[in-house]
């Protein structure tokens, strides 16, 4: 199996087999901690070749580098039995709210597979200060 794909965005969607995603990030600026973001979304495509058919188990986890959970492992089943010529496609969207930051730091969002790690990310939390300010137009 092979992940296609692994993001962070505003908003995420599987509509009938289309994987919808908007406004991708990778860090939240905030003002002070501690803050709370109201919403976000994980969204993941993995293709499965045509050996790989049946149930395989899916989990995402959230930690820091010290192997602390931001919230507690979210697990899944995929059933993988639709294959077009030689492989298919799973998508898989996770909608989180209200996640409550205390401080600035990186935590690491793992997709594993079948009890493996098959994809990772980060996510920066970081308080905006004026060299880090986002640039706007003029």
């Amino acid at each position: 199996m092979t992940v296609e794909l692994l993001t962070l965005s505003d908003f995420a969607q599987d509509a009938f087999g289309k994987l919808i995603v908007v406004g991708v990030f990778d860090a939240i600026m905030v003002k002070e901690f501690p803050a709370v973001h109201p919403f976000m979304a994980i969204a993941a495509r993995i293709r499965f070749p045509v050996y790989e058919l049946g149930e395989h188990q899916a989990r995402v986890e959230i930690k820091d580098s010290s192997g602390r959970q931001l919230v507690p492992p979210l697990d899944g089943r995929l059933n993988i039995n639709n294959i077009g010529t030689d492989s298919a496609c799973a998508n898989l969207t996770l909608n989180l709210m209200n996640l409550r930051f205390e401080q600035e730091m990186t935590w690491h969002i793992s997709l594993q597979i079948d009890g493996q790690e098959k994809a990772g990310i980060p996510l920066f939390i970081r308080k905006v200060s004026a060299q880090n300010r986002p640039p706007q137009l003029q």
